[in-house]
């Protein structure tokens, strides 16, 4: 997966967007039945696993898809929901910020503001330092 094939994951996508692109996601090439023995190490799928799975659920996956006893599908659905329940924060406070547009441009301000008034004393520390601060007060 990767943004230059149209497949990226954002974190603003809904959860059927997340599930249609892991399930398009790239697997073993050498697996071509579900009962074929995997090579998790090539495996897009299971690299993901190891991003957002346990660490039980990653041995788990490794050691069911190096003996042919799971299926692609099955580890797709099971990645895809772990990225779902990974985002799901981010997707609730993304609506809170649509829904409440004030909240925003007052962040906006008062971090402008914080920002300028950062960017006025690391100014005068150049000016003094450079020896341009004769005209400061």
């Amino acid at each position: 997966m990767g943004k230059s094939l149209g497949n990226a994951i954002y974190l603003s996508d809904p959860e059927e967007e997340v599930n249609k692109k892991v399930m398009s996601a790239v697997t073993d090439p050498n697996r071509i039945k579900k009962d074929d023995l995997g090579n998790p190490n090539v495996c897009m799928v299971y690299y993901y696993h190891k991003l957002f799975s346990t660490d039980e659920e990653c041995k788990a996956v490794c050691k069911e898809c190096k003996e042919g006893k799971r299926g692609c599908v099955a580890c797709k659905k099971q990645l895809a929901q772990n990225i779902n329940k990974e985002l799901e924060p981010i997707r609730e406070k993304r609506k809170y910020y649509e829904e409440h547009p004030e909240i925003v441009d007052k962040i906006l301000r008062e971090g402008t503001e914080k920002a300028r008034e950062e960017a006025k004393k690391t100014m005068k520390k150049v000016k003094k330092a450079m020896k341009l601060d004769y005209f400061e007060d």
